[in-house]
């Protein structure tokens, strides 16, 4: 399901950049009443449609982070608000990701305070947008829209950001993706991301409104918004990150933790249209992503804190994510003086139970 909500934001972002955001709409076969209602839902198909539509008129590489820097504030409605009044960046990406799913079905955020500041990761769970492009545009949507919340905003100094991390594979020619996120790009990466630096993480809200935050959160628990399937999903992943060091990664040792049985997580992720193992193969790739990108952790610990037996079976691990083994992949990063975008991996591979 595709929300109005996203439905009216993708338009204005579509006028934003100069689009015909009523002729995309008409052709895409999105009736102009069903995008009124405040909680109104649209099929699927709509979100693909709409994409597809606005990528015939103006067929650029960059188009998604372009439409969604273009998303003037207020169009996500109270999400954007309680952003806007939170203390500070940190707690403004907290409350983006604790209400993240009043917007997006199927998409979760996952906000993570590192050493030289944070990371905000995207995450798709089975009812999100399908793989290949429509999940790929989706990525880059929702990372270019977070960045866009708070540039569109006043603050102490300017938003800053060190990296973002796309799913999409690297363009065939150089694009405007890093002039216009303002950061080094990754592609091919297994979650959408973004990296922000300390002093950014920090950095008070000039908007912050206590009493704005109290209200906004009230209505949205009254309303019900606060389920979703993708829930557990990152209530797994934020355990194997304190367990897997531990070597209690197994879906026992993670049942435990969250205080049910083997069988009661493995049926509600089957329910969720995950395994167990899925879960913890892209928790992995995603954790190795980040933290080869830090260079903060050398092969062994990064092999250690994913919870592998040793170095070798890691190496094996991320040559099947990846198609090349660590050290090969980190070469493919900018190292000074070279071209800044890169590519991660290539994308359509399976992803079979980790060993």
């Amino acid at each position: 399901m595709l929300s109005a909500a996203v439905a009216r934001a993708l338009l204005a972002g579509f006028r934003g950049v100069g689009l015909d955001a009523e002729a995309i709409r008409e052709r895409a076969g999105i009736e102009k009443a069903a995008l009124e209602p405040v909680d109104g839902v649209l099929p699927a198909e709509a979100f693909g449609a709409l994409w597809q539509e606005a990528f015939r008129r103006a067929p650029r590489e960059e188009l998604p982070t372009e439409v969604a820097l273009a998303v003037p504030f207020g169009a996500f409605g109270p999400l954007d608000y309680l952003a806007a009044s939170s203390e500070d960046v940190a707690a403004a990406f907290h409350s983006l990701a604790a209400w993240f799913r009043t917007i997006a079905s199927g998409i979760s955020l996952e906000v993570e305070r590192t050493a030289d500041g944070g990371e905000v990761r995207v995450v798709c769970s089975p009812q999100g947008p399908p793989p290949g492009r429509p999940r790929e545009v989706s990525d880059e949507f929702t990372v270019a829209v977070t960045i866009g919340r708070f540039r569109s905003r006043p603050m102490s100094q300017p938003f800053e950001v060190s990296e973002v991390r796309l799913t999409r594979p690297a363009p065939p020619r150089p694009t405007r993706h890093e002039a216009l996120l303002g950061a080094p790009v990754v592609f091919g990466c297994a979650v959408g991301a973004l990296r922000v630096p300390k002093d950014t993480w920090e950095a008070k809200l000039p908007g912050a409104d206590p009493m704005l935050q109290e209200t906004l959160r009230a209505l949205a628990e009254r309303l019900e918004l606060g389920a979703s399937t993708s829930d557990l999903e990152q209530a797994v992943r934020a355990r194997l990150r304190s367990l897997l060091p531990e070597g209690g990664g197994d879906a026992p040792a993670v049942a435990r933790s969250l205080g049910m049985s083997t069988r009661t997580l493995h049926r509600r992720l089957r329910a969720a249209g995950r395994s167990f193992g899925e879960v913890v193969d892209l928790f992995r790739e995603s954790e190795a992503e980040r933290l080869l990108a830090s260079r903060a952790a050398s092969l062994s610990e990064v092999a250690y804190r994913l919870g592998f037996s040793d170095h070798s079976a890691f190496t094996r691990a991320f040559r099947r994510w990846k198609g090349a083994p660590p050290s090969a992949w980190l070469g493919t990063r900018r190292a000074p003086g070279q071209p800044r975008a890169r590519a991660g991996t290539s994308r359509g591979r399976s992803r079979p139970r980790p060993s």
